[in-house]
């Protein structure tokens, strides 16, 4: 399984991250925002229930078969970024 890393522009809708893995990973996930926190959850996830990432930070992940992680923000063109690790 190959290092894999990606870009992202989030908004007011869930959008999963990466996708599932049939292994398991580390994710790390950097708010690529200067002015807005970032909220992580399951598909459901919204900025009242989220884990948030604040602003510029970077936050890490360790993933199993059949997980995933969503990200939502208070607002539209919210950037995020990225990296997919194997372990």
């Amino acid at each position: 399984m190959a290092i894999t890393s990606g870009r992202t522009i989030v908004g007011t809708t869930p959008v999963q991250i990466d996708g599932n893995s049939v292994n398991p990973f580390m994710l790390y996930i950097r708010n690529e925002s200067n002015d807005k926190t970032l909220f992580l959850g399951n598909g459901t996830v919204t900025t009242a229930n989220g884990f948030g990432i604040d602003k510029l930070s970077t936050q890490n992940f360790t993933l199993f078969p059949g997980q995933s992680l969503f990200m939502v923000s208070e607002s539209a063109g919210h950037p995020v970024s990225w990296l997919r690790i194997p372990v």
